[in-house]
């Protein structure tokens, strides 16, 4: 196997803890996992209102000094730990308890704010994020729908998928960086999952797990409104979870939690969704039915899907041909137990997991003809990790 030469650079790691109902931690002083039976351009604020979510305009690109990139991951006693990747390294460097677990988070594209859901609490926080060093505080906090387990900003809006209540809350977003109240909420389907906005943020589709179905809107001025049609059905009993886009955002895959299969859309030219075009299984032939999925990811080079297997404790690999289809590359063992979160540096070189049961975080090179993993280092960490995510932030 090709290794990859170490790339120095800057990466943050932040501990938090569940999304998904699914693996709600308890709630009573420091809460604990309930195990399982069963970054892309968030979009420019154009009216000037909210963060600057591109990061600067065009005429300031050339100059703006690089950004640093931090790993974020969440862990289930609440606090939010950040780390260095110092070559294959996690460091820690600083955590904060930001709430009733952490289920996920999504940066402003500028890098100076963290959303954050905490599906505990029943809210969405907002975070400051100290430029050069990632560390983080909080300076707002709104409630949203029962179980948040999702959220996403598109510049103008931040949304949260609220498990419990199966709906989309929608938050203007002002110009400091807080959230006003919910302006609206929308019944998307039971057990919604998760939020996605494409990178033109003019549409936004949310997996409906209970359902069966992908719901999608139209994003205007006062926020989504159903496409025609509102909905894309998916086989009775696979519980759609997570949902992405390739980076020309002509296809999307869905992982399913409950039949352990990924499946291949096609984007129309209107934003919504084909029915699906190909079905695949995560798990190798032979391996039992058992389990279930969490995470799919895209790596920036738009040539590999990524799919993990809780049970098999395993990644997919998948590579991504011309037509958008899938052909397996390889399955590779996550080193622990219940791999519910993942995520992918900006620049595609490593994969990072987050093992919920194991209490531990793995850092994977991945070879960037193939796409293939290769294991390099641990981290044990202070409670379960029930998120992970890589974040380039304001540089100071």
């Amino acid at each position: 196997m090709h290794r990859l030469r170490h790339r120095p650079f800057l990466l943050l790691l932040l501990v938090g803890t569940a999304c998904g109902g699914d693996d709600v931690p308890t709630s009573d002083g420091g809460p604990e996992p309930a195990r399982d039976a069963g970054d892309r351009d968030a979009g420019r604020n154009d009216d000037g209102g909210g963060p600057d979510l591109d990061g600067g305009t065009d005429s300031d690109a050339s100059v703006a000094p690089a950004r640093p990139v931090f790993v974020y991951v969440g862990l289930t006693n609440g606090d939010l730990v950040v780390h260095a990747l110092e070559g294959d390294s996690l460091v820690e460097r600083s955590r904060t308890r930001t709430g009733s677990f952490p289920s996920f988070l999504a940066p402003s594209a500028d890098g100076r704010f963290l959303y954050v859901v905490h599906e505990g609490a029943s809210e969405v926080a907002v975070l400051a994020v100290t430029p050069g060093t990632g560390a983080v505080s909080v300076i707002d906090r709104e409630a949203t729908g029962a179980g948040p387990t999702h959220v996403e900003t598109d510049g103008r809006f931040v949304f949260t998928a609220n498990y419990g209540g199966g709906t989309v809350s929608v938050f203007p977003l002002e110009s400091d960086g807080t959230l006003s109240p919910a302006s609206a909420t929308s019944s998307s389907g039971s057990q919604t999952h998760q939020v996605v906005v494409n990178r033109a943020r003019t549409h936004l589709y949310v997996p409906s797990k209970g359902d069966d179905h992908i719901a999608q809107y139209v994003l205007g001025v006062d926020g989504p409104v159903p496409s025609d049609p509102p909905t894309v059905d998916t086989r009775p009993g696979s519980g759609p979870r997570h949902l992405a886009l390739d980076p020309s955002e002509s296809h999307a895959y869905v992982i399913h939690e409950s039949d352990r299969t990924v499946t291949v859309h096609d984007v129309n030219g209107d934003g919504t969704l084909g029915d699906t075009r190909q079905r695949l299984d995560t798990l190798p032939d032979g391996a039992p039915a058992s389990g279930s999925t969490a995470e799919i990811l895209v790596a920036p080079s738009g040539r590999f899907v990524y799919g993990s297997n809780r049970g098999h404790d395993s990644v997919v690999v998948f590579r991504i041909e011309t037509d958008g289809t899938l052909a397996l590359v390889e399955h590779e063992s996550t080193r622990g137990n219940h791999p519910r979160s993942m995520t992918l540096t900006p620049d595609g070189t490593r994969l990072i997991v987050a093992n919920l049961d194991s209490d531990d975080v793995q850092v994977f090179a991945v070879d960037d003809t193939t796409g293939a993993l290769e294991h390099r280092t641990t981290l044990r960490t202070s409670g379960g990790p029930f998120f992970v995510g890589a974040f380039a932030v304001a540089a100071e």
